[in-house]
Parts: C-alpha cells; sequence; structure tokens
C-alpha cells in the first residue's frame, strides 16, 4: 500500500555534457586581456608541448577522422628595448626632450607603444618654446596636465618694431593664464625695438593673486639692448620656491618675497645709472638676497672716474653673505668700473671658496700689452677672504704686481691650500716669477689656461725658485706645489714635464677641450681616454 503524503518524483534536467563544461572552463581559464599594443608572445616550451599534443591527438584520432589542414602563423618578436620597463623608457624620452623640442613628437610616432608611453607621459610635454605655432605649443600645454611647465621666448632674429611688440605680445598672452604653473621662465631678446620688456611682461605685473608665481623655481631675463628705463614688480612680488635667477638689460623692483630665498644670482647691472649710486643698488640686492651662494656681477663700462667720496653713508655697515662660496667679477670694458671698487669694501665673505677674475679675452687683431689701470685700487678694496680656496684670474686682470699684492693678503696656512689658475696670453716665465715671489706656502696647485707665450723650460725654473731646490738634480726634493695642470697651451711642450711625476707633482693636460691620456705620451700624437 502506498503512502498517501509520499511526494511524487519529478523529472529534473539531464545535466550537461563533462565535455562541454570542460570545455567552457578552458577557455576562460586561458582567456589574456592585454593591451592592444603589446604583442602576444608564447614562450618556446609552450609552443613545443603544444604542437606535440596536438601531433599526438591528431595521430590518435587519425584511425577515424581525417587530419585538418593547419596554416603557418607567424609570430612577431618584441624588440630588445621593448623589454625595458615603461618607467624607464619614458625617463629616457625625457632626456632627450631636454635637447629637442620635437623630440616627444618623434617618439610618439615610433609606433603604438611608444606613442601610448608618450601620451602619458606629462613631464615629457612641460617645455614650451613660444614661436608662431601656438596651437601645437596650446596641445603640449594640454598634455603635460598638471605638471609644471619651462616657458622660453627666445627670438633668433631682430624684426621691425611694430611687429616685434606684437610678436612678443601674443606668444605671452598664450602662457599668461598658466603663470601659476611656470616652473621656469626664460626670456631673451636679440636686436633692438623699443618697449619689448612691457609687451612681454605686462601680463607678469600688477596687485592681484592671480598672477603669483607660486611655482617658479629659474627666472633669466636678458635684453642687453634695453633703454627702457621702467622699473617692474613682477608676480606681484610674491614666488617663495624662486632659487635661481639671471638679470640683464632690465630694471627690477628688488622685492623680499620675491628674491629673499635666491641661491644663484647672475646679475648684470642695467646701466641707467653708475658709479656711487649703482653701487648702492647692488649693495642693497644682496642684502635682500642674504642667502645666496654662488653670485655673478657685471658692472657695464660708462666711462666714469672714481670719486673719494661718492658712496652714500646708508651702506656703512657690511652685507653679510654667510652662505656663498663662488664669486666671479666679470668686466666687459677696458678698466674696472668705479661702481665696482665702492662695492667691494662693504661685502663680508666669510665662506668664500673661489673667486674667478675674468673678462673678455680680446680680439685676435687687437694685443693689449697691459692689464687694467686700475687694479690698485681694487686691492685697496677687497675685504678679507679667509677660506679662499681656489682663485682664477683671466685676461685683464692678469697683471704680475696684481697677482702677487692679492696672494700676499691671503692668511698665511700651516698647509698649502690655494689653486691658482691663470689664463691668456700675458703669463711668461717673467711673469710668472714676479707674480708667484710671495706665495710662499700658500700655493698647492698651479693651472695654466691658454697661456700661449709660455715654454716648458720657463714653467721648470719657476718650479726650481718655488720649491727653493733644483728638483733634476736633488736626491731627496720637497716641490712647492702638489699639482699642475695644462690647458690649450700651444707653445708648451708637455711631454717634456713628465719627469714631474717622478718628484711628487700630479700632471694633467688638455688638448682640445679633452683630457690627455698621459700613458702614451711617447705617441706622435695626444691620445684620449675613452669615457
Amino acid at each position: 500500500m502506498p503512502f498517501p503524503f509520499k511526494r511524487s518524483r519529478q523529472h529534473e534536467p539531464a545535466a550537461f555534457p563533462r565535455s562541454i563544461l570542460d570545455a567552457v572552463k578552458a577557455f576562460y581559464a586561458t582567456e589574456r586581456r592585454e593591451p592592444q599594443y603589446k604583442p602576444k608572445q608564447r614562450d618556446r616550451a609552450d609552443r613545443k608541448s603544444g604542437a606535440h599534443s596536438t601531433r599526438h591527438q591528431h595521430s590518435s584520432n587519425s584511425q577515424h577522422h581525417a587530419t585538418p589542414a593547419h596554416t603557418r602563423v607567424s609570430v612577431r618578436h618584441a624588440h630588445r628595448i621593448m623589454q625595458l620597463p615603461t618607467e624607464v623608457l619614458a625617463h629616457i624620452f625625457i632626456l632627450g626632450a631636454e635637447g629637442d623640442i620635437m623630440f616627444p613628437i618623434v617618439v610618439s610616432h615610433v609606433c603604438r607603444a611608444w606613442r601610448y608611453i608618450a601620451l602619458h607621459t606629462p613631464s615629457l610635454w612641460r617645455r614650451v618654446v613660444l614661436d608662431t605655432r601656438l596651437a601645437m605649443w596650446g596641445q603640449r600645454i594640454h598634455r603635460a596636465k598638471a605638471v609644471p611647465l619651462d616657458i622660453q621666448l627666445a627670438p633668433h632674429m631682430a624684426m621691425a618694431h611694430l611687429a616685434y611688440y606684437n610678436y612678443v605680445q601674443l606668444c605671452m598672452h598664450a602662457v599668461l593664464p598658466y603663470i601659476h604653473r611656470w616652473r621656469s621662465l626664460e626670456v631673451r631678446f636679440v636686436g633692438y625695438a623699443p618697449f619689448l620688456w612691457n609687451a612681454a611682461l605686462s601680463g607678469c605685473c600688477g596687485h592681484s593673486s592671480s598672477i603669483e608665481a607660486l611655482a617658479l623655481r629659474d627666472l633669466i631675463l636678458v635684453y642687453p639692448e634695453n633703454d627702457d628705463t621702467k622699473e617692474y614688480l613682477l608676480f606681484n612680488g610674491y614666488a617663495p620656491r624662486l632659487r635661481r635667477a639671471t638679470i640683464q638689460g632690465i630694471r627690477l623692483a628688488w622685492a623680499p618675497s620675491l628674491f629673499q630665498s635666491l641661491t644663484y644670482l647672475d646679475y648684470t647691472h642695467h646701466g641707467f645709472t653708475h658709479g656711487a649710486q649703482a653701487a648702492a643698488e647692488v649693495l642693497y640686492i644682496l642684502q635682500v638676497s642674504a642667502a645666496l651662494e654662488e653670485l655673478r656681477l657685471v658692472f657695464p663700462w660708462r666711462g666714469d672716474t672714481a670719486s673719494r667720496y661718492a658712496l652714500s653713508a646708508s651702506f656703512s655697515k657690511a652685507v653679510h653673505l654667510p652662505r656663498l662660496r663662488k664669486l666671479a667679477l666679470h668686466i666687459d670694458g677696458p678698466d674696472v668700473p668705479p661702481a665696482l671698487t665702492y662695492t667691494l669694501p662693504h661685502l663680508s665673505l666669510p665662506s668664500l671658496r673661489s673667486l674667478y677674475l675674468v673678462s673678455h679675452p680680446p680680439p685676435r687683431r687687437v694685443q693689449f700689452d697691459t692689464a687694467f689701470p686700475r687694479l690698485r685700487a681694487v686691492i685697496k678694496a677687497l675685504p678679507r677672504l679667509p677660506a679662499l680656496g681656489h682663485l682664477h684670474v683671466a685676461y685683464g686682470w692678469l697683471d704680475d704686481r696684481f697677482v702677487a699684492s692679492f696672494l700676499a693678503l691671503l692668511p698665511y696656512p700651516s698647509m698649502p691650500h690655494l689653486t691658482l689658475t691663470l689664463e691668456g696670453p700675458h703669463v711668461t716665465h717673467g711673469f710668472l716669477c714676479n707674480a708667484l715671489r710671495g706665495a710662499g706656502r700658500r700655493l698647492r696647485s698651479l693651472a695654466l689656461v691658454r697661456c700661449d707665450k709660455l715654454t716648458a723650460e720657463g714653467l721648470v725654473d719657476v718650479i726650481n725658485r718655488l720649491s727653493g731646490v733644483h728638483l733634476q738634480s736633488a736626491t731627496r726634493p720637497f716641490p712647492a706645489i702638489a699639482a699642475l695642470y695644462i690647458r690649450d697651451c700651444s707653445m708648451l711642450d708637455w711631454r717634456s714635464l713628465l719627469w714631474l711625476q717622478t718628484v711628487g707633482i700630479l700632471l694633467k693636460v688638455w688638448e682640445g677641450g679633452r683630457e690627455v691620456d698621459l700613458r702614451y705620451a711617447k705617441a706622435k700624437r695626444a691620445r684620449f681616454p675613452v669615457a
């Protein structure tokens, strides 16, 4: 008798065959989704195992079915450069873009992979060199996204006055909306046109927070032929990250909130003032930028004469530069300008390590027989330099009495510490004898650059005089210098000086800007070490 509450058996659908389930699992397990620009790669061992299994399967089924015809598929092997990590390849692109402004566009047209990397590397598009292709530069600014921009405006040739003015104004108008993203600004003008600074910087001047350069680090403004005496206050007087500045041919309001954090300054005075007034302006600039570590100072030559009572009493105290390590005093005229001799006595340089006294080399058709006439005034105006370790004297500064007096002013240490570099054709045997007569134990090494009138015999005689002994015949020689550097001295036969290495003098030679490998000194031609 059947149980009354017994549930009737329902017919359930049949399960999927095992073969179909295995096929679906295998399909989803082996599926790989890769970017379109990456070619599918198969390992050599996998291809061999796949081919072996295929042959085995076809051989087992050959009794029942005919073997189908397989088409051979060509395998594309990726280049070795595609094995580099994406970050490394992007960094290579960025380094290449530093020397060629069109490099980002070139690499983005090589292949799909490189284009993908280039478009997804915003730092590759940060450099903007303004010209007539403003639409292209606008697209590159868009590709840079939020990366700080490097703006450069440097026309290669002068134009008509009105066309030059309109061109500069149009270029700067394209990048002024992104002033808060400027990492560097470089403006260089060639030729002359009136009011070019007004065309370029009018949008950067004002009293609004929208023109503050919050990301600016480098500022380069160069216009040697400027005659506009207007004073400019840039970026609402606020650029907290500004660290480097190169200024020439423009009069700027030196606001502390703008320039107080500078560590590098290349300043060429605008020349609208001269003498004591120019010195007072420069001293105020240095007083504001007291954190400088490197300074290059140039006063243009105006032909004025020095006055004993010219400097105002407002700068009777010293301008203290505690971090300054490198100072370059450049003269581009026939003599030392009085503004420089007014400035030097008010400087305090306790940490100065390198001092460069340089000027332009004379033209080949002109031969200067004398140095600057007012070098004696420079000696009187020099401040104390207790930490000086490198002195570079070039061309118009080369006077034997000046160099000898300068060396005598330096402190007399227990160990030699000074590296003296002399550059120019004025350096001869007589010059070295007179200039180094008071060097004593201050001189550690001597560097000679483009000393075309100096011979090897004269140089050896100078070293013997400094050492107080004939080094060639001394049994225990103690040379006065520890190193000798020779760079591009045409009349000096450096091969005859190789014996100096046996007495303890380090010798290094450069020819054509490249260091000579002294291991092959006997060769007819100089050999250079492979970098």
